[in-house]
This record gives structure tokens, C-alpha cells and sequence, in this order.
């Protein structure tokens, strides 16, 4: 898959794909098509297995030909006695008579394709030219097909509930993981509009805001797996929207490459240890992601493991700290922090310009690495400032030893950080400079969808109040 290594060093936000239009002798491309709302089979319902396995894509731009990648890599392993394996995606298909439609179609995986032909696609796909993909590549999911539907809004999260209460009811299990696969933009809801959000469909223009992600896990209901393949996503702000419907939230703080996860090792996981747990599964996950980012030699990467039963313990370490801080206010040490902190860049800005640039704008930052330098920042002459040291230390230590089960990573950062400064948990601290003309965040906060102080951890922790102080704003 000689094209794969010139996609995977792309991040999602800006992902560019060669990959398209393409004939294979022996695949009637015919098959897999449907009028819009027909179904195409009938839900095969079954007695729970060990696990259903639910995967949601909203990849209606060029992230298809990743999404089709992933697609073919999990039918090697298919559904199995143990495993359910279920998927909703949206992809501009090009048919046999030419015609383009956007289609969006729900499958159950069924048995295992032969992995040689599927190889085949794959090494295709990535050798062909820009443009919808070709029909011909869906042929191995023909008999899996549930229903297929033409111009939906798949960044509804209605829609995504939807399809997680269908795939629960269907095909019920013991346990269950929960994949997205898109763009994710972090605690950066922008206003709607031609823009990126978290699962955005960039038909529609809708896309799943944190506000509404806490409502689509609310009707989702539990799983023991909730596992992201979109960008900034492993916040602080963002893992406290779910912490009470997954044991685990998997993720990256960074640009993801979209190489993505290893979902058919994770299937054969699965099948060979079902009783494995959600944190180890979580962990074979990252490790996987960053064996796949090292096996392309993409610069960098990182991954972690959230453990969601930790998040009580964890607020109130945080709290300690940030009280023995505002106790102090040191302003110049958070100002310090804020210039040295291991930043993400959030924005997508490095695909463009630079690591410097994105830094300077970048609102997420890694919590352990900012606590480190605060700590090493403040003098020790008072029993307030050794308080605020002692509760630093505690909060870095809960973060690398309890908060986080699986920290994985290689290389450097999008913004120029090695990797093995951050400790796999991003949290909002103030830019360098915000990117507003006046230079103050409530006006950069305009282009926002959701108000940051109207987040749940906002409200709900002492991060809010700490960050009301940096900003100088009243609440």
C-alpha cells in the first residue's frame, strides 16, 4: 500500500487523499446499491455475545478513503460467535452508470472476507485518483448491508443515537465499545457554519457539540469502551461530557494521523480474550495507534487511556491544587506556564505555517506538564507557596499514576513538543495570544457555539474559577 504512507502523515483536520475511481474484475458494484430508506436486509438479531462493537462515521469529505481503509481491515476479521460488529458511515459512492450520491449505510459486519482480495482494495483504492469512491470497493460488504439511505445528516446526534439504540437492540451484548471515526475540534464548538466540529458532516454543515455529546451518551447508554479517532478530543472538558456512561474514554490530545487505531487487531482481541478489561483493551488500543504512526514513520504521536471511575478523586486533587494557587496568585508564574506548557494545536494552524504560530494561538495544553512548571516556577519561602507545591506534586501524580491507565506515544508534537512531556490528559489554558483582534477571549469566545464557562467542568470543578482569575473575568 505504496500511497498509504504519503496519507497517514496527514492530520485529520486537513487530511488530503489520492484515491477514487476504479474497476475490479469479479465485484458487481451493483449490489450494494439501494434506493434511499430501502432496506437491504434484515437485522440478523441474535442472544447477547461477549461484545458488540459500534462504529460511527460522519466521513462525507476526504477522510473516506481512510474510513474505507479501516472498513476493509475490520472485515478481515468480520463478526464473529463472540463479536458483533456494527457500522453506520456516510460516503459519496460513484456507481457502475456514473452517477454520484452521497450515501449513508448502515451495516452488520458478517463473516470474514478472504483478507488477500481485500488487500487488493485497499492497495487500489490508494493507487487511484482523487474523487467519490468507487462502488466496486463496497462489493465485500453486500450481504452485511441493514439499510442504506442517500443525503442524510449525519452530524445530528440524533442520528447517532439513533443508530447506537438500533445496534444495542439488534445486536445485544455482554459489553460493548463505541468508535467514532471524524474530525474532532476538542472544547472548540464553532458557531455552525462551513467550519469543523466533532463529527461534522461537511454536507449539512451539523456537527455533534460537547452539549449534545452528553445527550447522545445519555441515549446511548453505557459502554465500557468509548473510543475516539478524531482530533483534540482527550480533554479534561470533553471526557467529563461521558464520564458516567464508559469505564474508559481512548484518545488523543493532538492532531491525529488517520492511520487511526488498529481495529481489526482490536476485533482479534476481542475474539481471543473476551473477558480481557475495558482499561487493557484501551490500552492495546493506544499502543496499537502508535505502532501504526512508528510502522508509517509519521513524526509523532500520542494516545491514552482515561480511566472515568478516577474523575471524582481526580476533581478533588484538582480543586486542592487550584485553591492553594488562588491562594498565592502568582500571576507571573502562571504567565510563564502558559508560554513553556506542551500546547496542542488545536486549530489545525502547523498544516499551514508553523509550530511557533500554533503555539501562540493553541487553547489546549497538557495538565501534568503545566502543573510541572508551575511548580518549578514559584519560590518556596512561604507555607502558602510550599502548599501550592505539595498540591501540585499530588495532582501530578494522581494524573500519571490513577487519572491515566495508558500513556503512548512517540516522537514530536505538531507544535514542537517532545511527546514524553505530556502525561495524556489536555485541558483549556489560555493562548499565548487569543485570536481576536482585540485580544481578549470573550470576544474570541463569539465564535463559539458553546460557551466554555457553560461547560459541566467548568461549573462543576475549580478549573473555571482558576481560569476566571488568568483572564481577569468576573462571572
Amino acid at each position: 500500500m505504496k500511497r498509504i504512507y504519503l496519507l497517514a502523515v496527514l492530520c485529520l483536520p486537513s487530511f488530503s487523499a489520492k484515491a477514487g475511481d476504479f474497476n475490479l474484475d469479479g465485484l458487481n458494484a451493483a449490489a450494494v446499491r439501494a434506493a434511499a430508506g430501502t432496506p437491504v436486509a434484515t437485522p440478523r438479531v441474535s442472544g447477547p455475545k461477549d461484545w458488540t462493537v459500534m462504529f460511527y462515521s460522519t466521513t462525507k469529505d476526504k477522510l473516506r478513503y481512510t474510513l474505507m481503509w479501516q472498513l476493509l481491515e475490520m472485515k478481515k476479521t468480520g463478526s464473529t460467535d463472540r463479536v458483533n460488529v456494527v457500522v453506520e458511515a456516510s460516503i459519496p459512492v460513484k456507481y457502475a452508470d456514473g452517477s454520484v450520491s452521497t450515501s449513508t449505510f448502515r451495516m452488520a459486519l458478517g463473516n470474514a472476507g478472504n483478507a488477500a482480495e481485500l488487500d487488493k482494495l485497499i492497495e487500489n483504492m490508494f493507487n487511484e485518483s482523487d474523487g467519490p469512491i468507487n462502488a466496486a470497493i463496497l462489493a465485500p460488504f453486500a450481504p452485511d448491508m441493514v439499510k442504506t439511505e442517500n443525503n442524510t445528516d449525519s452530524g445530528d446526534w440524533h442520528r447517532v443515537a439513533d443508530f447506537t439504540k438500533w445496534a444495542k437492540t439488534n445486536y445485544p451484548a455482554k459489553r460493548y465499545v463505541f468508535a467514532i471515526y471524524g474530525h474532532g475540534n476538542g472544547i472548540f464548538d464553532q458557531k455552525k457554519g462551513p467550519q469543523k466540529g466533532t463529527l461534522i458532516d461537511t454536507d449539512t454543515q451539523n456537527y455533534v457539540t460537547l452539549p449534545e455529546l452528553r445527550l447522545l451518551m445519555a441515549e446511548t447508554g453505557r459502554v465500557d469502551a468509548f473510543v475516539m479517532t478524531s482530533c483534540i478530543m482527550q480533554m479534561a472538558e470533553v471526557a467529563w461530557q461521558i464520564k458516567d456512561y464508559t469505564d474508559v474514554v481512548v484518545g488523543s490530545s493532538e492532531l491525529m494521523s488517520a492511520v487511526g487505531y488498529d481495529l481489526k487487531g482490536m476485533l482479534d482481541t476481542l475474539n481471543a480474550e473476551p473477558a480481557i478489561t475495558s482499561e487493557r483493551l484501551g490500552a492495546t488500543l493506544a499502543d496499537g495507534y502508535i505502532a501504526r504512526i512508528k510502522a508509517f514513520k509519521i513524526p509523532g504521536g500520542h494516545a491514552s487511556v482515561i480511566l472515568t471511575s478516577k474523575f471524582p478523586a481526580f476533581a478533588g486533587k484538582l480543586n486542592a491544587w487550584v485553591d492553594a494557587e488562588l491562594a498565592i496568585k502568582d500571576r507571573a508564574a502562571v504567565t510563564a506556564a502558559g508560554k513553556q506548557v506542551a500546547r496542542f494545536d488545536i486549530f489545525g494552524i502547523t498544516t499551514a505555517t508553523t509550530a511557533v504560530i500554533a503555539r501562540t494561538f493553541s487553547i489546549s495544553g497538557d495538565l501534568y506538564d503545566f502543573v510541572d512548571i508551575m511548580n518549578a516556577g514559584q519560590s518556596q519561602d512561604t507555607p502558602e507557596q510550599s502548599l501550592a507545591r505539595q498540591k501540585g506534586r499530588e495532582l501530578m501524580d494522581f494524573i500519571s499514576g490513577e487519572l491515566i491507565y495508558k500513556y503512548s506515544y512517540t516522537g514530536v508534537s505538531n507544535t514542537g513538543f517532545d511527546y514524553s512531556r505530556a502525561h495524556g490528559l489536555a485541558i483549556h489554558i489560555p493562548p499565548i495570544r487569543v485570536a481576536a483582534a482585540s485580544g481578549l477571549f470573550s470576544d474570541f469566545e463569539k465564535n463559539m457555539e458553546t460557551i466554555y464557562w457553560d461547560l459541566p467542568f467548568a461549573r462543576e470543578t475549580r478549573w473555571g474559577e482558576f481560569l476566571s482569575w488568568i483572564y481577569n473575568r468576573k462571572p
